[in-house]
């Protein structure tokens, strides 16, 4: 093979690498390339997969918030629920056969981007579980649910915050970006500590007093840690958005993921506040601490409401903008459906 026909298939393989190829170039290559049930496992499914269940997840828990309920929509929501838990167990199963099948994909999926990115949205399925548990469980079960969820919620907490740690630090050694090469799927590298906030707020008002209060101050540190660490990898991501520009229209959408970083915080403040034990403890030194809480809460809420608004705002104009392009004269529509948008 000549020098310049290695040179053109380095060139080619860089380009579909940095996402210039067009949509057709790439439907033609996945044509081309047949994949047996096993080298499929091995090969196309990964963490990201788990954006699916995070976001049957929160379908579920939006159903049991909604405010016209009715025996109805609780059935509808456990059925989701369900769904999701069964979603769940044969995603965590298809993982493990691949790791069985390939041992050397165990390191790669924590290390290769991007699907290392993607390990968060595994802790952000078992988030929603947890809540969905709550939700529509703990009216339906006896008292022992309510400890069963309780050490679910610490198991958790630790688990975030070591995996978050470790996972992190595997990818700065292991995992060197730059800038350019940052992708909005860096948030899940923390949201799945952030998460516990929002956990510990859904949890609480069914908690004993004695057990509520631990559970409302861990849920604010992991939200602060959640918050400040969404922060940091936000500057990240405008960088790369001025550097580079507007993302390939196919990863547009993946833009509405930073928005959970306020809409997360909004929503664990508020419910920590709301959860405070009256007459219990602290609270019942300080009768009037609770409503001054939810006060706060409420103002805190406010400060970040616009701020998610503008990040919405950026979000939906550029995906509005990615949804046509003009090429030589001709009106093409080069995004498509991607299985990471589940987690939007």
């Amino acid at each position: 093979m000549s020098t310049d026909h290695l040179q053109a298939n380095h060139d080619e393989g860089h380009r579909l690498e940095n996402g210039h190829a067009s949509s057709g170039e790439v439907r033609e290559k996945d044509e081309k390339t047949k994949f047996t049930w096993r080298q499929w496992i091995v090969e196309r499914f990964n963490w990201s997969f788990f954006t699916c269940t995070q976001s049957t997840g929160g379908i579920a828990i939006v159903l049991s918030e909604c405010p016209k309920q009715f025996p109805g929509l609780q059935t509808i929501g456990i059925v989701v629920f369900i769904f999701n838990l069964v979603l769940f167990l044969i995603f965590a199963t298809l993982m493990i056969l691949r790791w069985i099948t390939k041992p050397s994909k165990f390191r790669e999926c924590f290390t290769q981007p991007p699907e290392c990115f993607f390990y968060g949205s595994f802790w952000l399925t078992t988030a929603t579980i947890i809540i969905s548990m709550n939700r529509f469980g703990v009216p339906r079960a006896g008292p022992w649910l309510v400890v069963a969820i309780r050490v679910c919620f610490w198991i958790y907490a630790a688990c975030t915050i070591l995996s978050t740690s470790i996972h992190i630090v595997v990818v700065y050694k292991h995992t060197p970006i730059q800038s350019i090469q940052m992708s909005p799927a860096w948030f899940l590298l923390i949201f799945q500590a952030m998460l516990t906030g929002t956990v510990a707020s859904a949890i609480a008002m069914d908690q004993p007093p004695a057990q509520r209060l631990p559970i409302i101050v861990a849920g604010v540190a992991y939200q602060g840690l959640g918050w400040l660490g969404s922060l940091l990898i936000l500057t990240w991501f405008f960088g790369m958005l001025m550097e580079k520009g507007w993302p390939a229209p196919s990863q547009a959408p993946g833009m509405f993921m930073p928005i959970g970083s306020a809409g997360f915080t909004i929503v664990a403040l508020i419910g920590a506040a709301r959860s405070a034990p009256t007459g219990y403890g602290y609270f019942a030194t300080h009768p009037t601490a609770p409503e001054i809480l939810l006060v706060v809460a409420t103002w805190v809420g406010v400060f970040l409401w616009v701020f998610g608004l503008w990040l919405f705002g950026v979000a939906l104009f550029i995906t509005l903008g990615s949804v046509m392009t003009k090429e030589d004269g001709v009106m093409k529509f080069p995004m498509t459906f991607k299985n990471t948008w589940w987690g939007e």
